[in-house]
């Protein structure tokens, strides 16, 4: 049996949003009023323009444009940022997504040149002033997801955004989590995306949408991006069932963006105290944290999908190796399957998975 067939069997899930199956999410899609749209043609009108205008709105932005896929959208960005500095050398953290998941794309698609900083934590003022080479672009990620979903401090990155505007260096935000990293901080979205030229934010994660994303902006540089959407392939017929879920998705999880949090903030309360665990950060940052936990990735992975057949309840949807010997990783990410239970129950399912070993 797939992992997607377990789950599927599952009652009930630690992390993320409930699952919904392909007939009823198309139905709630046919049913909700962005439906009313006329159809986009390559992404132009329709839902499409409604999602780019409800995201322009949130950040605080003067435009925003739609993307299929997040990895076109910041590479876009990334290539139109290099080309208008003249020099290749965008900063990146070591652990960010960019850096983790995205094969090379940065220098073997574009020829931009990564400059890494950082180990685990958020790179700092100081590590960004030790650079001597001429900067394009800078990158930060919020949160930082491989290293537990990290936010900088506030007052550091507001730091390192007037250090961006005062050198005339673009900061990109990669938000791919960017709502719930503005919940984490408890400031307004706007607040935070105003410390960036632009941002980049999921429509799918957080917002339990079918797919895509968007950048904000000033309307000249959103306008820029459409030719690097077109040579990456990014450029579907009609992409309004995706524009139409991320309509639904800013909805209704946004504005409970603040509670994912805090119950993310409960449950790490809950497990502070068991010594077969780490929790990092101790506590979370945004709606999300990783555990520190004896084990294999493979061992760990078998032992969740044991768990899943013998009760019922999917508790991790991936784990990474560690630096510590006999450890893994293993991400929990608070969502609205969350309502199905409270912290003190989480926290038992957990107890109950690490007494399988």
């Amino acid at each position: 049996m797939s992992d997607n067939q377990l789950q599927a069997r599952c009652a009930r899930r630690l992390s993320g949003h409930k699952p919904v199956d392909p007939a009823s999410a198309l139905k709630a899609l046919a049913e909700h009023p962005a439906a009313a749209e006329p159809a986009d043609l390559y992404g132009a009108g329709g839902a499409a323009a409604l999602v780019e205008k409800r995201t322009a709105e949130l950040l605080g932005k003067p435009a925003a444009m739609f993307f299929i896929k997040g990895m076109i959208a910041q590479m876009a960005v990334l290539r139109v940022a290099a080309e208008r500095a003249g020099t290749p050398n965008i900063v990146v953290h070591r652990m960010s997504h960019i850096e983790q998941d995205e094969e090379g794309a940065l220098w073997r698609l574009h020829h931009l040149r990564p400059v890494r900083l950082g180990k685990y934590a958020p790179f700092t003022l100081a590590q960004l002033e030790a650079v001597t080479d001429p900067i394009a672009a800078m990158v930060v990620e919020l949160p930082l997801r491989r290293s537990g979903y990290r936010l900088p401090p506030l007052e550091e990155l507001r730091a390192i955004s007037r250090w961006a505007r005062e050198r005339r260096i673009h900061l990109h935000f990669d938000g791919a989590r960017l709502w719930e990293a503005a919940a984490g901080y408890g400031i307004g979205l706007d607040e935070l995306a105003s410390l960036a030229d632009s941002i980049y934010v999921s429509l799918y994660k957080g917002l339990g949408g079918l797919g895509g994303a968007a950048v904000a902006g000033t309307e000249e540089f959103v306008k820029s991006l459409a030719v690097w959407r077109t040579r990456h392939g990014g450029n579907l017929y009609r992409v309004f069932p995706y524009a139409i879920s991320a309509v639904a998705g800013i909805e209704q999880h946004q504005p409970r963006m603040a509670a994912y949090v805090d119950r993310a903030r409960q449950l790490a309360a809950h497990l502070r105290g068991e010594p077969r665990l780490t929790i990092t950060p101790a506590r979370p940052e945004v709606n999300a944290f990783h555990l520190l936990m004896p084990g294999s990735v493979e061992d760990l992975t078998q032992r969740n999908c044991d768990f899943a057949e013998k009760r019922g309840i999917w508790l991790f949807n991936l784990f990474y190796e560690s630096p510590v010997d006999g450890h893994s990783v293993g991400e929990v990410v608070i969502g609205d399957s969350s309502d199905d239970y409270d912290a003190d129950e989480a926290a038992r399912w957990i107890r109950e998975f690490l007494d399988l070993a």
